[in-house]
């Protein structure tokens, strides 16, 4: 009988590390209705804001992939940029999705303070 809420080893070929699939958090989310949904949002902001990077990038990274290792290293910052874009999308998600899910107080006092990282 297979465990309930079992991250397997690898995933449409990509092999997922062992720190993030045996993680207390993750597992104590995907136990529930309300961190699976957080998860689900999270993963498709975080595939939306990865897309639309690549796909406003996406002459120069064909052209890096047919000259070589000087375009190559523009290839690599254009992949950085998304997963940059990504993990901030897919954060902002589960930080609003946490924050809907506090007490009223709660919230207020947490509007009045910066977010850490933010820019404005």
């Amino acid at each position: 009988m297979a465990k309930k809420n079992r991250i397997p080893r690898k995933v449409a070929g990509y092999k997922i590390p062992k720190a993030i699939r045996k993680s207390p958090m993750l597992k104590a989310l995907l136990s529930s209705d309300i961190g699976r949904g957080v998860l689900a949002n999270a993963l498709t902001a975080a595939a939306g804001a990865g897309a639309a990077v690549l796909l406003g990038e996406r002459g120069e990274i064909a052209s890096a992939a047919g000259k070589g290792a000087s375009k190559g290293k523009r290839a690599v910052g254009i992949a950085g940029s998304a997963i940059s874009e990504a993990t901030d999308a897919a954060m902002d998600v589960i930080r609003d999705k946490a924050r809907d899910h506090l007490p009223k107080k709660a919230r207020e006092d947490d509007n009045s303070r910066p977010r850490r990282g933010a820019t404005h």
